[in-house]
């Protein structure tokens, strides 16, 4: 009884294993898993691996292939690369543009930020000459223009009443020499000639003494207040021709070759967009800032409409022209190491790697080419990194041969590979 339970279990277990194996056979079958693949081919990307004859040329956007004619004689000077021939189309994909070398003049540019600034040769600082009190105030606001001896304000000063009646004393005793000393001093003060004839036909002495403005201008400082008490120390107004004014800048030690005075410098103000003005360089500072290892330099330019106003940003470019050289776009030149390569464009689609040597100074957008290229040389200036690592793979992918464990593989049957109908 239990021999026969045990073989009734195990017919039963062996049943169940039977059912579960077809069952999970058909469904594989059904979700096309056990589908047997052509033979060469990827069931996940349907790529064509069969090797010899392939070809990326019809491949959207790696229609790019080293020349035949030219395999293995790479130039040996640009290691690591190899030409390349890349159809117009493909070109057009990737966004492959084309630059000139050329011979040019060397215009070296010198950018800094600067401040406007009054021109310190045309800022009057006002004071009196005497002491008294402020009784009238005739320029009574910062900002407000004034006129060459236009009045700031009138002062009561004792030194000046006793000075007037040691005049008149002096007239009326014909003491001429006593008259002409107080005279001097009147006129140290302030005192205009009409303002002294007056008072010889008046004789009696003026109460104020009237300080005038010394030059015509803008009023950038007023300390000055009714009843305020002043003396010779106190600073009473700043006064400042703005028809010119200065912008300070700081440049570069290393830059400093390229400034020299009288050069011409363009200025742009960020508040005035658009414009450009036309000034020069009128100061070198003989010192250097050892922080910050710059030097200020002064630009001079006029400002009759009064546009610039002091304290405004305005950026200056100062141009020195170095003769002239061979130029090439800054965006052709890939640097890689201490090499500096360059792709020259031969007949319509071939793409040769050229080592170049260019100057360390950059003049605006574009490089001095000191060896490697020549004038009317066409190179490229964009796509040219997606050129140059598609370079150096073809090249690499021609040594792979060399490689450990790379000894019994075939490279010669992977040359003209056709990848033209791979899928994506």
């Amino acid at each position: 009884m239990t021999a026969a339970r045990s073989k009734w279990v195990g017919w039963m277990v062996a049943l169940l294993v039977v059912v579960i194996t077809g069952t999970f056979l058909w469904y594989a079958h059904g979700r096309g898993w056990l589908t047997r693949g052509d033979r060469g081919k990827s069931s996940q990307a349907g790529m064509d691996m069969n090797m010899p004859g392939m070809n990326m040329g019809s491949m959207p956007g790696m229609n790019m292939r080293s020349d035949p004619s030219r395999q293995g004689t790479g130039s040996p000077a640009v290691l690591g690369r190899e030409e390349l021939i890349i159809p117009s189309d493909v070109q057009q994909r990737i966004g492959v543009t084309i630059g000139q070398v050329e011979m040019a003049p060397l215009r070296m540019s010198v950018r800094a930020v600067g401040i406007v600034r009054p021109d310190e040769t045309k800022v009057s600082h006002v004071h009196l000459k005497t002491e008294g009190w402020v009784e009238d105030l005739y320029v009574d606001f910062t900002g407000k223009e004034v006129k060459r001896g236009e009045k700031l304000l009138a002062i009561y000063s004792p030194d000046f009443m006793a000075t007037q009646q040691e005049y008149l004393n002096a007239l009326q005793a014909g003491r001429q020499s006593l008259a002409e000393l107080a005279q001097r001093r009147l006129e140290l003060w302030g005192i205009s000639r009409e303002e002294l004839g007056e008072l010889d036909k008046t004789k009696m002495p003026h109460k104020n003494l009237i300080l005038r403005n010394p030059r015509t201008g803008t009023v950038l400082m007023k300390n000055a207040f009714e009843g305020q008490r002043v003396s010779p120390q106190d600073e009473l107004y700043v006064v400042a021709d703005l028809s010119t004014i200065w912008v300070q800048a700081r440049v570069y030690e290393y830059e400093l070759p390229h400034v020299e005075l009288g050069q011409r410098a363009t200025v742009t103000v960020p508040a005035l967009p658009g414009r450009e003005y036309a000034g020069k360089v009128v100061f070198i500072q003989p010192t250097l800032d050892e922080a910050t290892r710059t030097v200020q330099v002064r630009v001079e330019l006029p400002n009759q409409d009064g546009e610039f106003k002091p304290g405004m940003f305005a950026n200056i470019e100062i141009h020195h022209t170095m003769g002239e050289g061979l130029l090439v776009p800054t965006s052709a030149i890939i640097r890689a190491g201490e090499q500096e390569v360059a792709f020259r464009v031969q007949e319509a689609n071939r793409f040769v790697p050229v080592e170049v040597k260019i100057d360390t100074v950059k003049f605006g957008d574009r490089f001095r080419v000191l060896k490697g290229l020549k004038a009317g040389d066409r190179v490229v200036t964009s796509a040219n990194f997606l050129i140059d690592s598609e370079s150096r793979l073809r090249l690499g992918g021609g040594n792979m041969a060399a490689m450990p464990g790379m000894g019994g593989m075939d490279m010669d049957g992977m040359k003209g590979m056709d990848l033209s109908k791979m899928k994506h």
